[in-house]
């Protein structure tokens, strides 16, 4: 009731600002409470296509889930993810972009030819190889083509079968992985050879597939090798000059050409008689001779009787075959074969006990290297005859100033860091809402009427305020009584300030 009087017997401006200071209060407090019990938003789903973002903004909305839309992400409350996410994967959400096996669901054996149940059964496949190709860490989009051939019932025979896979990815694919995509998709499909899979990044090309090489490339070839020759030796040398003492260089020259060479030898002195021929020709011929002479030309009888001639003629050849040993060769050299290897050791004198300037150092040097050399020789298998050259220097290392390493943020700090600001918030709000109360309300509610009587006002100016008249803890009578007892001069004043107070109102009736 003590309120309600006092609200009373405020003036209009009064409760005005007593409305103001109140409705502040109350705002203050929300703010405080709110920001004190919201929770944090946890991711949902991110790069989802769009129409199957809008399919699952709907579903939270008929839920009546808070979200936020950050991007391409969805953010519902951390508390009611978890429910939230098991609930839609119940309803079938978000559904998968790429359909498998679900589409021959819809395939009505009485109404579809074998040409279009073909086109949807290589769809259904093409869409399982993709999702499994998509399960695959790092690939962020990819697209499955079998090319399948449709051929004749009478054909006997058919073109092979060829596939091709379109991916892209987040990082970087290598090799052993692109393999794996082309075994993948041709263990999937029958009668489909694996070299027949081209796997094709549209940033690097193409990855592996017909005319690919399977070879690994030069400069990775060499990268690789440089790698391993340096880890070998730089174990070798850590075991005798400790850890930070060795610094190995190795540079790995490949072959970057395909050639190919084919060679034939014959050796002279293996000659072998395969066959000899010989045939032998004897002509004879004779009779009279015809030959002009002077007794030809005599009378008949006179030079005698004509003489007769005969003659032998004799030919004869020989023809020998021989079999000499043969020799061929081919040599195909591929690329990235080792054609040079380059090795720099520099290790730090001052742990081996070398000391500069002293006579025994160089010969010391000498030594130490030397041995090295062949520790390193026979360590990383380097072969003087294809030109491969070795280094070794011993020389002091500086000393490297080394960062002061910062250590871990404690609990205390991480908390700091997390809260501050939600902590600083709470704690500006709640300096308002007590000055709010303390400042505006209290005074407003604490003030009385102003007293009218003249014992109210001598009462007040000798130290006593309104409330001990009034209060339940002393009786009035009494407390009078023993006032005008202390205080009888006052009282006197009091009593003759009353009686002039009722004359002048009798002189003014």
């Amino acid at each position: 009731m003590k309120l309600v009087e006092t609200l009373k017997a405020l003036s209009m401006a009064q409760k005005l600002a007593l409305a103001g200071a109140v409705a502040g209060v109350v705002l203050a407090m929300t703010m405080l409470v709110q920001g004190a019990v919201k929770q944090p938003m946890a991711l949902l789903y991110s790069g989802l296509d769009p129409m199957h973002t809008g399919e699952v903004i709907e579903e939270l909305e008929k839920r009546g889930v808070e979200y936020a839309i950050r991007g391409e992400a969805i953010f519902i409350p951390q508390s009611e993810r978890d429910s939230v996410r098991f609930s839609l994967a119940k309803d079938g959400l978000p559904q998968q972009s790429v359909r498998g096996y679900e589409l021959l669901d819809d395939v009505n054996g009485f109404s579809v030819t074998s040409e279009m149940y073909n086109a949807a059964y290589w769809r259904a496949k093409e869409g399982e190889l993709t999702r499994t190709i998509l399960a695959i860490p790092g690939v962020a989009s990819a697209r499955v083509h079998i090319g399948t051939s449709l051929r004749s019932g009478f054909s006997r025979s058919s073109p092979p079968q060829t596939a091709s896979v379109t991916l892209v990815s987040s990082g970087q694919i290598s090799a052993s992985q692109a393999e794996a995509i082309q075994y993948l998709v041709a263990l999937a499909v029958s009668g489909l050879d694996p070299k027949d899979v081209a796997v094709i990044d549209p940033k690097r090309g193409m990855l592996v597939g017909p005319n690919v090489d399977k070879m690994e490339e030069p400069g990775i070839v060499a990268e690789s090798q440089s790698n391993r020759l340096e880890q070998k030796i730089m174990r070798l040398l850590e075991a005798r000059v400790g850890p930070g003492n060795a610094r190995v260089s190795v540079t790995v020259d490949v072959n970057r050409q395909r050639q190919r060479v084919s060679e034939v030898v014959y050796d002279p002195n293996s000659r072998v008689v395969r066959n000899r021929t010989s045939n032998d020709v004897s002509e004879s011929s004779g009779g009279p001779d015809s030959g002009v002479t002077v007794a030809s030309n005599l009378p008949q009888g006179a030079g005698g009787q004509g003489g007769s001639s005969s003659s032998t003629v004799r030919n004869s050849t020989e023809s020998v075959a021989y079999d000499i040993n043969e020799t061929r060769k081919e040599t195909e050299t591929l690329p990235g074969e080792i054609e040079r290897v380059s090795v720099a050791v520099l290790l730090n004198g001052q742990v081996l006990g070398i000391e500069e300037g002293s006579p025994d150092a160089a010969a010391l040097t000498r030594s130490l290297v030397s041995d090295f050399e062949q520790l390193i020789l026979s360590g990383a298998g380097l072969n003087a005859d294809r030109g491969d050259s070795l280094t070794v220097e011993l020389m002091p290392f500086q000393e490297m100033e080394v960062a002061e390493l910062t250590p871990a943020p404690s609990l205390a700090e991480r908390l700091l860091e997390r809260y501050f600001w939600t902590g600083l918030q709470a704690v500006l709000l709640g300096l308002v809402v007590i000055v709010l109360a303390f400042g505006v309300l209290r005074p407003l509610l604490s003030q009385r009427s102003k007293p009218v009587s003249g014992a109210d006002l001598a009462l007040t100016g000798a130290g006593q305020s309104s409330a001990e008249l009034t209060g339940d803890a002393l009786d009035p009578l009494d407390y009078l009584r023993s006032y005008t007892r202390e205080r009888q001069d006052e009282t006197a004043n009091l009593l003759q300030e009353w009686l002039n107070e009722d004359r002048k109102a009798l002189v003014n009736e």
